[in-house]
């Protein structure tokens, strides 16, 4: 976009963004399971269509437990506050929920059937109502959640007549809460069922304790309330038990540790274990036998064990599912790869996949790290941390996939298909639908090729609804709307039917230009971390962490985020002057496609009403957030390239180049309290920060 509609929008939006919200005023969004206006009363079902009448009931067996219970009620809340019909609840004995056309009024009759099949439900509509036919409870309330959907789409409540058939692809399906680090409000959960997910994760530090502030954590009653829900919940677990299996002893500290984990929350699903937060005192010569913190003391070069696939990581292993098993002899070991994914030799991690002991444990590889590839203009990368901009499968995931598909093991991946990944730190979602297509598409080729059969799609940044999700779920589902036909749908619901191939246009070119997006060190741990409060700090005193506005109670704070641009990082530096050329070429486009989407967003809003003008609104909020953001870093680029020749007159002038697309994100934040904000940094990138970062700015070049 050019310079002079940069400028004409840095005027535009404070006016735009008039509305201001709190801070974490987003979780109030996150907690409003259905959305009221989404009924167009202008429109008329057609002859092909049942039409939902005051009065409907949803009919469940007598004996229905929780889920299904609860999906039913949720259904009517759903006729209620976002189409404007009344409904309720009916229990009946076995046989009597399906006969729809004998009953006084139109009914949604609920029968569990064995024989329909494993997350599969099947879902037919008539003249007199809906029959939905599920194996389980869970399957059945996804089928009614489905209903919401199509509703949604049509804006009106009327349903095609016909059948069809639906198979989740993927279970389970993980996210970290984006409400707060392990903090899940039961509206949160729900919310999260609406969209597939049907398993939520949960940092363990030790028994009571997570990675929230909170000193104690009822993590007992967060599994109790996801399962009513037909959500279950993986422990990710940091606890240690520092010995060696052949220790004496050794199993009495694996019971006491990770024994007492399984004791206390029996109904856990499974427990997460990453080499980082599971290292231990390995035998095995490749690898320092001490931990990463001291190894650096003692100056010893070869890899601690967290980060190197030990041979005698299996007999651990054995060790902690003997403590698990005592106390909950079904919960799965989910076996995370992600710190040896970048060993330069494969055979050590493939010969460890094949000694893991198979009962109840998952291997779980994460899908694209550590892949090299090439972007457009011949830029050669590599994958530092989770991006969309490569689709994947990356080499490293193929292959561990493969071994353990001849191992039988059972295969999880680390995909992060919630929507976002390291690309952007503190935005909610990347809206990059037709590239994240691609990861569905290879998702679904692992699963029919490798067996993979589970997914993590988030990390500690946590799941925010977004329409990406809204795809994903159909994506993941076979017999589920297609992509091209999906994503118009959600346009025209959103916006409007006349702007619906406009935002698809703008979607596409979002994606296109993503795709270009260099996920290097010193982006993601750089000013895409905390976009526009990333400082701009030519020439000023080094940043020390204590500097920053972080807030105490953060789990992480600002401690993955590297404040200054020309430090060193892990070895290696945050920029190569000789690249910047070709990384500004790639994402320039970027934040010029944003800032297009945002004009053209802003635009919608002022034609449309109700719901539709809020959506176009928080599009466009989000879009010239994320804009600003790939300016700043293009700012970052830069002045990096002036300091290098210590050209002090380019630098003065890029600084006030930053320093007015910082100041112009003030509203943007104002306007959306979930910008600037992820769940381990509480806010990173909000108003206080980028106050700091301008503070520092008039300081320094005497603003």
């Amino acid at each position: 976009m050019k310079k002079a509609v940069w400028l004409s929008i840095l005027g535009t939006a404070a006016a735009f963004c008039a509305a201001v919200e709190k801070p974490y005023e987003f979780r109030a969004a996150l907690e409003t399971v259905h959305e009221a206006g989404r009924r167009d009363v202008s429109l008329k079902p057609s002859t092909d269509e049942f039409a939902f009448r005051d009065g409907v009931a949803v009919v469940i067996p007598a004996d229905a437990g929780a889920v299904l219970y609860n999906a039913a009620c949720d259904f009517t809340d759903y006729l209620n506050v976002s189409m404007d019909v009344s409904a309720r609840v009916e229990k009946r004995k076995s046989g009597e929920a399906e006969k729809c056309k004998s009953c006084e009024v139109a009914k949604v009759a609920m029968v569990l059937d064995a024989g329909v099949g494993e997350k599969t439900s099947r879902i037919g509509v008539e003249e007199g109502g809906v029959k939905i036919q599920a194996a389980d409870e869970r399957t059945a309330a996804q089928a009614l959640y489905h209903l919401e959907d199509l509703m949604n789409l049509r804006r009106a409540p009327f349903l095609k007549k016909g059948f069809e058939t639906r198979t989740a692809r993927f279970s389970p399906r993980m996210i970290h809460s984006g409400w707060g680090m392990d903090l899940a409000p039961e509206k949160y959960i729900e919310r999260m069922a609406h969209y597939g997910y049907d398993a939520l994760l949960i940092y363990i530090r030790r028994v009571g304790k997570t990675k929230s502030c909170a000193e104690f954590e009822d993590v007992n009653a967060i599994i109790r309330r996801a399962k009513a829900h037909g959500v279950d919940v993986y422990l990710y677990t940091s606890v240690k038990a520092y010995v060696h299996p052949d220790d004496s002893g050794a199993q009495d500290v694996f019971d006491s540790t990770y024994g007492e984990i399984a004791r206390a929350y029996p109904e856990a699903k499974g427990l997460v274990l990453v080499g980082e937060s599971c290292s231990f005192p390995s035998k095995d010569e490749r690898a320092c036998s001490d931990t990463f913190e001291v190894k650096q003391v003692r100056g010893d070069k070869r890899p601690a064990p967290g980060w190197f696939p030990c041979r005698d990581y299996p007999d651990w292993l054995r060790c902690v599912k003997r403590a698990v098993g005592k106390h909950a002899p079904g919960m799965e070991i989910l076996f995370w790869t992600y710190n040896w994914a970048k060993i330069p030799d494969e055979e050590p991690r493939l010969a460890l996949i094949d000694a893991l002991p198979k009962k109840n444990t998952v291997l779980l590889s994460t899908f694209e790290l550590p892949e090299k590839f090439t972007l457009s203009n011949g830029f050669e990368t590599s994958v530092s941390d989770y991006t969309i901009t490569c689709p994947g499968p990356g080499r490293v995931f193929a292959s561990e996939a493969k071994r353990a598909k001849a191992a039988g093991l059972k295969l999880y991946t680390m995909c992060n298909t919630g929507g976002h990944t390291w690309d952007f730190g503190t935005s909610p979602y990347q809206p990059y639908p037709h590239q994240w297509a691609k990861r569905w598409s290879a998702l679904i080729k692992a699963r029919y090729e490798w067996g993979l059969a589970g997914l993590m799609e988030t990390h500690h940044y946590g799941w925010y609804p977004n329409f990406v999700s809204e795809l994903a779920k159909e994506a993941f589902t076979e017999g589920g709307i297609p992509f091209g036909e999906h994503v118009w749908q959600i346009a025209a619901r959103d916006f409007g039917e006349e702007n619906a191939d406009e935002v698809v246009r703008i979607w596409q070119a979002w994606s296109e230009a993503g795709a270009n997006h260099p996920p290097t060190l010193g982006n993601q741990y750089g000013p895409f971390r905390i976009g526009p409060a990333y400082p701009f700090n030519f020439g000023g005193k080094h940043i020390d962490r204590k500097d920053f506005p972080e807030a105490p109670y953060a789990a992480y704070g600002i401690d993955i985020c590297f404040l200054n641009y020309t430090e060193i990082l892990w070895g290696e530096p945050m920029y190569e002057p000789t690249k910047i050329p070709d990384e500004i070429a790639l994402i320039e486009p970027l934040a010029g496609s944003f800032m297009d989407g945002t004009v053209r967003f802003r635009a919608m809003a002022e034609k449309l009403s109700g719901l539709q003008r809020r959506k176009a609104r928080e599009m466009a909020v989000l879009a010239e957030y994320i804009g600003r953001s790939v300016r700043t870093a293009i700012n970052l680029k830069r002045g990096a390239l002036a300091w290098e020749v210590k050209d002090s007159a380019k630098i003065l002038a890029i600084a006030r180049e930053e320093y007015a697309n910082a100041e112009a994100a003030l509203p943007l934040v104002d306007a959306d309290s979930r910008l600037g904000f992820e769940c381990s940094m509480e806010y990173g990138g909000g108003r206080p920060q980028i106050e700091w970062k301008l503070k520092l700015m008039r300081e320094l070049f005497g603003f």
